[in-house]
């Protein structure tokens, strides 16, 4: 008499990376900007704020990193064919994170070392505090939130920069 042994189902573990790939990061970018209404164009992502055009650029670094980079271009570029590149950028900022290690702000993201759902928390804080405000109220968001800005800037550079945003 055979004997019959019960079937039981089997149950494979398979071994799954927790952080991202380079695409895998390209991707998260992707949906990030585009949930918010920013369109692609070539290599940015840009979206016509109240008097000035917000675009996203991924800077690669030279270590597998990115620097995430928001720029504001003032003026209106709604019925332009070809846009403004990141060099042609009126102020710009970086999506800040805090490193694995020892805690400290940087704009460098080692996405490697981050999964999506680590790095959405600093992207939603970014665009809630900095990149939607200014475009949907335009320069004089920028001008408010000024001393934000101001190490960017040389100092005789800075004046310059305050009267571009006092200018209607």
């Amino acid at each position: 008499m055979k004997r019959k042994v019960a079937s039981l189902p089997r149950v494979f573990l398979t071994y799954r990376r927790v952080y991202m790939t380079k695409q895998e990061f390209k991707e998260f970018c992707h949906e990030e900007f585009t949930k918010r209404g920013f369109k692609k164009r070539r290599n940015m992502w840009y979206l016509q704020g109240k008097g000035l055009l917000c675009g996203m650029y991924l800077q690669k670094s030279m270590a597998e990193a990115f620097y995430v980079e928001y720029d504001f271009f003032f003026g209106d570029f709604s019925n332009v064919k070809k846009y403004p590149t990141t060099y042609d950028s009126d102020v710009y900022r970086r999506i800040g994170v805090l490193t694995k290690e020892d805690k400290t702000l940087t704009g460098l993201i080692d996405y490697e070392l981050y999964t999506p759902d680590e790095l959405r928390p600093y992207f939603d804080k970014a665009f809630e505090e900095h990149i939607m405000p200014a475009i949907h109220y335009g320069k004089s968001y920028i001008l408010k939130e000024a001393d934000y800005y101001y190490h960017l800037f040389a100092d005789d550079e800075w004046e310059e920069f305050l009267e571009k945003l006092k200018e209607d």
